[in-house]
C-alpha cells in the first residue's frame, strides 16, 4: 500500500479556546520557537525512519517574526516545513501516493524516536480511519518532575485518509477536536510514544491535572526513559 506519513503541526494560528495568547507577538513567537527545536524538531530529527513529511502550520500575520525566528536555529531539513498553507503542501503529497496518514501533535511535544517506523508498521484494514496512542509520558521541564500520562481520547492521532478522499474534502468531522477521534473506527497502539512537556508559558498543560496518572520518583527510571526520548536530564 503506498501511503505518505505527515506529521501535522499548528503553531500559532488562531486560538480560539485561548484568544489570550500573544501568539503573534515577537517574544511569545521566539520563545515557542525555541521550545519547538528543543523538544519537537528534536524528535522529529531523532525518527528512526525519516520518511515523513512535518508541516508546520503558522499566522501569515507572524511570517516575518517566524522567518526571523527561525534564521537564529539551524537550518531545518527538507522534511519539516513551515506554511501558511499546509492544505496546498498536503493536496500536492495526495496526488501522489494512495494513502495519507496524518499525525497529530503539538509543537511543544514529543514523539518516540521509533513513532514513525512503527505507523508504517502498523497493520492496515479496509475502513481503518484512525490510530491512536492513549498513553505516554508529561514532562515539567521547569520543576524537572515525570509522569505516566493517559487519555481516552488523546491528542495523539493519526487520521487515515484515501487520498482521493481526501482531495474532494471528505474530512472526518471532529465538532469537539480529539474528544472525538475515539468515535472513529480505530486502533490502538499499545505503547507509549509521546512526552506532554510542561513549561513555562504553556497555555492548557499543567503536569498536575487528572490525566498525570503516576509520578516516576525512581531517579534511575526517570532517566532512562527521559533518555529513551532524547531528553537531557536536567540533573546531569
Amino acid at each position: 500500500m503506498d501511503k505518505t506519513i505527515i506529521v501535522n503541526m499548528r503553531f500559532n494560528t488562531f486560538m480560539s479556546t485561548h484568544p489570550e495568547v500573544p501568539r503573534l507577538s515577537k517574544e511569545w513567537i521566539d520563545y515557542r520557537l525555541d521550545i519547538f527545536m528543543r523538544f519537537t524538531c528534536k524528535s522529529l530529527l531523532n525518527q528512526s525512519n525519516q520518511n515523513f513529511i512535518g508541516i508546520v502550520h503558522y499566522d501569515e500575520l507572524s511570517h516575518d517574526l517566524i522567518q526571523e525566528g527561525l534564521s537564529n536555529h539551524p537550518k531545518l531539513p527538507d522534511n519539516v516545513i513551515f506554511t501558511t498553507n499546509p492544505n496546498k503542501v498536503i493536496n500536492k503529497i495526495a496526488r501522489t501516493c494512495d494513502y495519507l496518514y496524518i499525525a497529530r501533535i503539538d509543537c511543544d511535544d514529543i514523539y518516540h524516536p521509533t513513532f514513525i517506523q512503527q505507523l508504517i508498521d502498523f497493520p492496515f484494514y479496509e475502513g481503518l480511519q484512525c490510530i491512536i496512542n492513549q498513553e505516554g509520558y508529561i514532562y515539567d521541564y521547569v520543576n524537572d518532575k515525570l509522569g505516566v500520562w493517559y487519555h481516552f481520547s488523546p491528542p495523539f492521532y493519526t487520521l487515515i485518509y484515501k487520498s482521493e478522499d481526501y482531495l474532494a474534502k471528505k474530512f472526518y468531522k471532529l465538532s469537539q477536536g480529539h474528544k472525538a477521534v475515539i468515535n472513529l473506527n480505530h486502533a490502538i497502539i499499545n505503547k507509549r510514544n509521546f512526552v506532554v512537556t510542561a513549561h513555562a508559558n504553556n497555555t492548557s498543560t499543567a503536569f498536575d491535572k487528572s490525566h498525570t496518572k503516576e509520578v516516576i520518583t525512581d531517579k534511575s527510571i526517570k532517566s532512562s526513559i527521559l533518555k529513551e526520548f532524547n531528553i537531557v536530564d536536567k540533573n546531569k
